[in-house]
This record gives C-alpha cells, structure tokens and sequence, in this order.
C-alpha cells in the first residue's frame, strides 16, 4: 500500500491493468513512479523480478531517500513536528524553504495527508501551493505504513530512480521477457507536477520510445484523439470509465482514460 495520495494513481485500475500485464516478468521498468502504487502491486506479483522505477519530481524521490535509509529518524521528526501543531501555511512555507533533507521529506508527507486531494502541484518558481483539504488524519496509522512502505524500499530488487523517461531509457534496456509500464502526466489535464510540464513533443516522443521497446508495453494515457492517433497503429487501445478526485465539485468527478497494450508481445 502506498503511503501517499497521489493525482494519476492508479489504485482503481489494478485490476485492470492486471488484464493486460503478462503471467511473467523478468524486470519491471517505470519511469513515471509516483506514488509507487502500481509498483508496489508489481512487487507482489512477481516476486523475483527486479524493478527499476523513476520519476522526474526529486522531492517525491527524496521522500523515498528518506524513509528507506532513515526509517526512525523519519517518524521522531514526523512526531516532533505533530507535537508541534502548526498551521498548514506555517508546514508549507517550510517545506518551499527548508535545506535539511530529512526535514523535506517529511513535510512533503505532512502536507499529502493534509493538503487537498493529496494534490501536489507547483507555481513557476516551482513552490508548492496546494491549499489545505478537510482531512482527518490517522496518524498513528500511518506510521506503522510508513514502517511496511520502508521496508519495501529497502529490498535489495527495488531500485529508486530520479530521471525523466529519456535519461532512464537510455540507461536501462528492456528485454523480451520484461515489463514496461508508462504513466505519464495524461493529455490535455493536471501537467503542475514538477513545474516543467509535459508537452505534446514529450508525448510523441514517449510514445516512440515506446514503439521501439522489445518487450512486453501497458501505456494509460487520457482519452483523447491525439493519444489514441499517435499510439494507435502499434498498440490495442482500450477505453475505461475513471473516478476523478481533483475537480472541487463532486458532481464532475467523472471521466475516461485508455489503457494501450502494445501489439504482439
């Protein structure tokens, strides 16, 4: 289990994607991480493959750093800091500001339990400025997440990675045999991740990389024209009614995506 909220998370897909992916794997790639929740579910199912996992945000990456080398010094702070109470402004100013790495770490996991939606977006000085949510926050439970979520991390197959999906394609080299999963930020919606954005060039360029892959390749993009052309000649596309948790209204949290799976594998 994952122990962030995550905008994109794939937890109600699971068993979708399940569908799709192959009886068995030799090594899983994803350079579009996150919350880890998919690679957490990969984790269980092939328990001898190794896994290499990315992402291009460093303070999600830093996170990660943080609990799996740091684990009880993590959570002394993470009590400090309750103890403490401060406001949510107070929290996020110092997480924009902070120099101290275990500090940021756990700030960031601070304000996802506090935070709206568990959104995390930044402006274009690339400061986080997600307003506070409604959350009542077990916190107790969430340390003894933070205890099994570390030690996920610290198994020897799970290799943690901060680079975007050029760098980590160019260092890694799939095999047939292997599984490739690829989860960008979606088409045509929240693209405020690590203040760089996600152009169109980005995605024609991931999806040739994704056409050149020789091995087993599960794509989710949004539904749209564009994506549905580009992937289109060299993968099955199949279309999937989604809940959406960021829009404010409720009423509107409703939508569709596709799961592409490329052709012949």
């Amino acid at each position: 289990m994952s122990i962030l909220k995550w905008v994109g998370g794939k937890k109600q897909l699971l068993s979708e994607l399940d569908k799709h992916f192959p009886t068995t794997c030799n090594t899983y790639y994803e350079p579009f991480g996150g919350s880890l929740t998919v690679t957490l579910h990969v984790y269980e199912k092939y328990p001898d493959a190794q896994i290499y996992v990315s992402d291009i945000n460093s303070k999600i990456i830093n996170l990660y750093t943080q609990l799996k080398n740091k684990t009880k010094k993590f959570i002394e702070v993470l009590d400090l800091m309750l103890q403490m109470n401060e406001d949510y402004m107070i929290l996020r100013e110092k997480f924009n500001t902070t120099e101290n790495k275990l500090e940021e770490a756990v700030l960031m996991f601070m304000l996802n339990k506090k935070c709206f939606n568990g959104i995390y977006r930044v402006n274009k000085s690339g400061k986080f400025n997600v307003p506070e949510g409604k959350n009542s926050v077990d916190w107790e439970s969430q340390k003894e997440n933070i205890k099994k979520f570390s030690k996920f991390l610290r198994d020897p197959r799970v290799h943690i990675l901060n680079e975007n999906f050029r760098d980590f394609f160019t260092k890694q080299n799939p095999q047939p045999g292997d599984l490739v999963y690829i989860d960008p930020p979606y088409w045509e919606t929240f693209t405020a991740y690590d203040g760089s954005g996600f152009t169109e060039t980005d995605q024609r360029d991931l999806c040739d990389t994704c056409k050149s892959l020789k091995c087993h390749v599960v794509c989710s993009n949004s539904n749209t024209d564009m994506i549905k052309e580009i992937y289109g000649s060299d993968f099955d596309v199949h279309v999937l009614n989604v809940k959406r948790m960021v829009n404010r209204d409720p009423t509107k949290r409703t939508g569709s995506e596709v799961i592409m799976v490329k052709k012949d594998v």
